[in-house]
């Protein structure tokens, strides 16, 4: 590893751990509510209801035909 390299290495290493890269603006937008587990767990919830109406409604046409 040449010397550059090394105190690139160090500086980041620093960075890190003094917080500097904790603002970062990857992540400035995220919305636990809107993209995390718990949305996705809601949204999986919601289309299986709608399958199983769905189901329920081809069940009572089959009966009633």
């Amino acid at each position: 590893m040449s010397i550059a390299k090394s105190a690139r290495a160090s500086q980041v290493a620093r960075n890190i751990k003094s917080g500097y890269y904790v603002g970062m603006r990857k992540f400035a937008n995220y919305d636990e509510s809107k993209e995390g587990i718990f949305a996705q767990q809601r949204e999986a919830d919601r289309r299986l209801k709608e399958i199983q109406a769905q189901r329920q409604l081809r069940l009572k046409k089959q009966i009633n035909a």
